[in-house]
């Protein structure tokens, strides 16, 4: 038997890992820098402004970013075709999207009022669509090490375009430096793939009986795309209520912990994006995948809530005292809500090798009505640290609910079993409700 490849795993961990740290580092000085030559103000309004852009994003990808990373890997000879017909789909649905968004005035109380802007922003959603969904591509082609030269490159770029565009335009700067680059990456970056790894994943993997039909993806892409839309009201909607009831400046205070945070939850995510690439790719090799994912998850989960609880202050104070002073208390209370992350993350993906995951799906939106019922109840009177009391107890059920099927799913496949019924994770099964 083959020996399988684990250090594939831990190795595009690492290079995701990377990506996200330095992306994180790099972005906290790009905001720090923002925030010393920008009004408070503007800031909280750019804020909602990429927010909603990388919703609408979020939302134009239909779920295929996971949907590549679990399916690529079997994709063989039709991979050009894979990737090239769901970039066209979501680019027209980002296109869709983005001009209702606008017309609709949906973001009138940060979008500039200009036609101009407006314009610009539908095509940054365009953008920012593709630039997204490349790196799933890389990833599920097992080439993860290209994406934190092309992430790091691009926070390097933002931030070093940042001054120019702000004496530009002071009202518009930090959006246009957020932008500008991902033009380029996107052109080098999609050159790369259809010009040389595409060809040579297709020549390697000359098999495609794997790949579900489109039937069988539309259905599982779409149980991926409501859990989808289930993580992005909870992370990008949340600021969109913030400046709508509590002010810019009430946003400005949530947006860099929420930054921080988040930063360390794609680190998580990054593990678990690999070990589902490595996993699909290797089935025979899952009980040694998961043993690596659960050890590398537990070696970077301790020293990210220890350093994250004891320095918050420290940390925020970069920004300046007001960060610190009312934003520490809730960057500690997202960090502790991590482990449940960690959980959720793991469990989803066994639901996407097993093609279970409209169960999984209920059950995040279940765990968000609690979160917005919480958050909307308390931010009147706790302002922005009712984010962080909504976010403690949403986790706390989604740990009730999620760490008993994991832990029984984790030992089934260490012990080299199948999941339950009989299915194997190469079985598309019969969707539950």
């Amino acid at each position: 038997m083959r020996r399988p490849r684990v250090g594939g795993l831990l190795q595009n961990a690492a290079a995701l890992i990377i990506s996200s740290a330095v992306s994180a580092v790099i972005g906290l000085v790009f905001w720090g820098t923002a925030a010393h030559v920008s009004t408070q103000t503007t800031v909280g309004r750019i804020a909602a402004e990429i927010a909603a852009m990388t919703l609408l994003g979020q939302l134009a990808q239909l779920s295929f970013g996971a949907t590549f990373e679990r399916f690529i890997p079997v994709a063989g000879v039709q991979t050009r075709n894979f990737v090239a017909r769901a970039y066209a789909m979501c680019v027209v649905v980002a296109l869709v999207i983005s001009l209702a968004y606008v017309f609709l005035g949906l973001g009138h109380r940060f979008l500039a009022p200009t036609l101009f802007w407006r314009g610009f922003f539908v095509v940054a959603v365009i953008l920012w669509t593709i630039f997204s969904l490349q790196d799933s591509v890389l990833v599920g082609l097992r080439s993860a090490r290209w994406v934190p030269v092309e992430n790091i490159f691009y926070s390097l770029a933002k931030l070093a375009l940042l001054p120019l565009f702000i004496m530009i335009s002071a009202s518009q700067g930090i959006f246009v430096a957020w932008m500008f680059p991902v033009v380029f990456l996107i052109v080098a970056v999609n050159w790369y793939l259809f010009k040389h790894r595409i060809p040579i994943h297709q020549a390697k993997t000359l098999s495609s009986e794997k790949l579900p039909s489109t039937r069988q993806l539309i259905v599982l892409s779409g149980a991926r795309y409501a859990s989808l839309l289930v993580s992005v009201i909870t992370s990008s909607i949340t600021t969109l209520i913030v400046i709508d009831r509590l002010g810019a400046v009430a946003n400005a205070h949530y947006f860099i912990p929420a930054q921080i945070a988040g930063g360390a939850a794609l680190a998580l995510n990054s593990i678990m994006r690999s070990f589902l690439v490595e996993a699909s790719t290797e089935p025979d090799a899952l009980r040694h995948f998961a043993r690596v994912t659960l050890r590398a998850t537990v070696a970077l989960l301790l020293p990210a809530l220890i350093i994250g609880l004891i320095f918050a202050p420290q940390i925020l104070d970069i920004f300046g005292r007001s960060y610190a002073d009312q934003g520490a208390t809730l960057m500690r209370m997202m960090l502790l809500s991590l482990p449940a992350v960690a959980v959720t993350s793991f469990y989803a993906m066994f639901a996407w090798l097993d093609k279970r995951v409209w169960w999984f799906a209920i059950r995040e939106v279940a765990s968000a009505i609690i979160f917005f019922g919480v958050l909307l109840a308390l931010l009147g009177h706790f302002g922005i640290l009712a984010i962080g009391i909504a976010s403690l107890i949403e986790s706390g059920v989604q740990g009730f609910f999620f760490l008993p099927i994991l832990i029984k799913r984790y030992r089934l496949a260490v012990s080299g079993g199948v999941p339950a019924r009989g299915r194997t994770p190469n079985d598309l099964p019969t969707i539950e409700p």
